[in-house]
């Protein structure tokens, strides 16, 4: 059998148990610990040599390496603050903890990528980094792997093992089991957030004039915010501008001294992404001042914007049109959330593909809702998927 076949009933079962299991005990990012343990005893069962890169991340390779061609597949393993509602009988066993993502499937498709690639090691001519990334959810797991040098090798001390393409998956809840998305260029925004402290005077509710509102001054600059978008970008240039939180005040006959607003920015292009922490602070400060009150604003970045190279995303294209249970390729699905898998694709080319995992007959939860569950149908498409393209990629 070549490693790239579609897998049997069998190997199908393991993948969805690794799944369950994984979902069972979900971890937040960066404590990773348990499931780092549980991928490790995993991996060399394979026959495999995982070696912890990045903190709670795990990376190890093989193949025969003769061919000096180097492909990393990645997976994300953290899980997110949130209680779980789905009323599975796997549902997570820790409170206040789910994979609401999908990143238990994530892991579970690398690890039967990983099982059938150690049984045809020799079959491959290059080499085939595994790694299992902590942290995506706050945009610090990969920045960490690549410090701990995971694509120029010397994580292992082999930079030989400097990787030349990388491939990362993500299943989608909107798309139907049977979907591929591949496309070229900006697919993922860069993602920022922001936390403006507006201050004034405070005082008597029955006494306005004799206070700086600050209030009515953040209430403001949630307001001329909007025209960021709406006035100072080009409508052409994709970008969003979301004040999630606002938070002033303690009673109602008291003028508020203080007023907090949090949010976040969404961009694709570079030139934005570098001109909006500016143009979004003086804004915000400008517009305070109106009201006689002031506005600091801390600016924080986790994520810029994934391209996808246009190479790797036809190999994906291409292969994925003979992987069983592909009925239909997406080649134009692009969104304003973030993935730091981004890093990898700013130093390598790189494609990161959707699988459609929406459960069919029934309305799909979206991402980090507390009822989010995925058709497990798409588990065995999208690590087959994977396996074509790693076959494409060494010829």
């Amino acid at each position: 059998m070549s490693y790239w076949q579609p897998f049997d009933a069998a190997e199908t079962a393991g993948l969805i148990a690794w799944r369950r299991a994984l979902h069972e005990q979900p971890e937040l990012s960066l404590v990773e610990h348990d499931t780092q343990r549980s991928l490790v005893a995993t991996l060399r069962s394979f026959g495999l040599d995982p070696i912890p890169v990045g903190g709670t991340g795990l990376a190890c390779e093989l193949g025969r390496g003769e061919s000096g061609q180097v492909l990393m597949l990645r997976a994300d393993m953290d899980a997110l603050p949130v209680q779980e509602q789905s009323g599975l009988a796997f549902a997570s066993q820790r409170p206040g903890r789910m994979h609401a993502c999908g990143h238990d499937a994530h892991m579970a498709c690398l690890l039967a990528v990983a099982k059938r690639l150690a049984t045809h090691a020799n079959a491959i001519a290059g080499k085939v980094i595994l790694a299992f990334q902590p942290g995506e959810e706050d945009g610090q797991g990969a920045v960490k792997m690549m410090a701990d040098g995971l694509l120029d090798g010397t994580w292992c001390g082999r930079p030989e093992l400097a990787v030349q393409a990388a491939l990362g998956l993500h299943v989608w809840s909107k798309l139907p089991t049977g979907t591929i998305s591949a496309v070229a260029g900006p697919i993922m925004a860069a993602v920022d957030d922001f936390h403006i402290v507006v201050k004034g005077c405070g005082g008597h509710g029955a006494l306005p004039h004799q206070t700086r509102d600050a209030v009515v001054a953040g209430a403001a600059v949630v307001q001329a915010l909007q025209t960021l978008a709406s006035r100072r970008i080009d409508p052409l240039d994709p970008v969003v501008v979301t004040v999630g939180s606002i938070q002033g005040g303690t009673t109602f006959n008291v003028v508020a001294e203080t007023c907090e607003l949090r949010g976040t920015v969404r961009t694709f292009s570079p030139d934005l992404y570098e001109r909006l922490p500016a143009m979004l602070t003086e804004l915000a400060a400008k517009t305070a001042e109106a009201y006689e009150c002031t506005a600091k604003t801390t600016y924080r970045r986790y994520a810029i914007a994934l391209h996808n190279d246009p190479g790797e995303v036809e190999r994906v294209a291409r292969v994925a049109e003979g992987a069983r249970g592909v009925v239909a390729i997406d080649r134009q699905m692009r969104m304003m959330g973030g993935e730091d898998f981004a890093f990898f694709a700013e130093k390598v080319p790189a494609c990161f593909f959707f699988v459609g995992c929406g459960p069919l007959g029934t309305a799909s939860e979206p991402h980090h809702s507390p009822r989010f569950v995925i058709d497990e149908a798409a588990l065995p498409i999208a690590a087959e998927v994977m396996l074509r393209a790693v076959a494409d990629f060494f010829g």
